[in-house]
């Protein structure tokens, strides 16, 4: 892509979380779960559960904030306590985080996490890989562990269609269709140190959480 087409791809993917997002109240389905509350539970819970300390975490593609209060209160239930950061690529829905939780507004930051630098590094960052075209993925990776994570810290990868038989459904256009993130990790030469999963009995759905560090980009 050339820088215009680039700028088009984000510009579009905003306005179509913006509509996406803003058509709902439950405040899981404004961050992306369709569905019930116990389904958002049983496939965003494994973030939390990669969070074995207490730290600064960061939330790309934060929504409305409601992931970044659930993992507050799963991690809490085992004694760790972090800081709750978020960024997103949409002013609306990080107005909506800042509203949800006030006491952390200051918080969130609006940006583009492909060409964003962040005030500061974080203990753990979670993302996905369908957040830029297909051909950035691997450089998406090296920048978020460069610039967003101390060297401690680590690097969460999500995949929400873990396994599904069809994962070019739902994605955005331009994004690589994953179907196993541990493999399409492989193919761009990462190598993750382990890795969370979750299942939803109501629809059949997986979600695979890879853990990275610094040492997981193979030169």
């Amino acid at each position: 892509m050339n820088p215009d087409e680039l700028r088009g791809w984000f510009d579009n993917v905003r306005k179509v979380l913006e509509t996406a997002y803003l058509s709902h109240e439950e405040p899981w389905r404004q961050s992306g779960m369709s569905g019930p509350e116990e389904r958002w539970i049983s496939l965003r819970k494994p973030i939390a559960d990669c969070i074995d300390r207490c730290g600064l975490f960061l939330d790309i593609g934060c929504a409305n904030g409601y992931l970044l209060e659930c993992c507050t209160k799963w991690t809490s239930e085992r004694g760790i306590r972090i800081d709750p950061y978020g960024l997103d690529i949409s002013a609306k829905l990080v107005e909506l985080a800042k509203k949800r939780l006030p006491q952390f507004a200051d918080h969130f930051f609006v940006g583009n996490s492909f060409d964003w630098i962040p005030p500061w590094k974080f203990d753990f960052v979670r993302t996905e890989l369908v957040y830029v075209p297909a051909e950035y993925e691997r450089q998406y990776v090296e920048r978020l562990l460069q610039h967003y994570l101390k060297p401690d810290g680590r690097l969460l990868v999500a995949n929400y269609g873990e396994g599904r038989s069809h994962p070019e459904k739902g994605i955005l256009p331009g994004s690589h269709p994953t179907r196993y993130i541990l493999q399409r990790l492989a193919e761009l030469g990462i190598q993750p140190m382990g890795h969370r999963d979750g299942y939803d009995p109501i629809k059949d759905r997986r979600t695979r959480i890879a853990i990275l560090t610094q040492e997981s980009i193979r030169k």
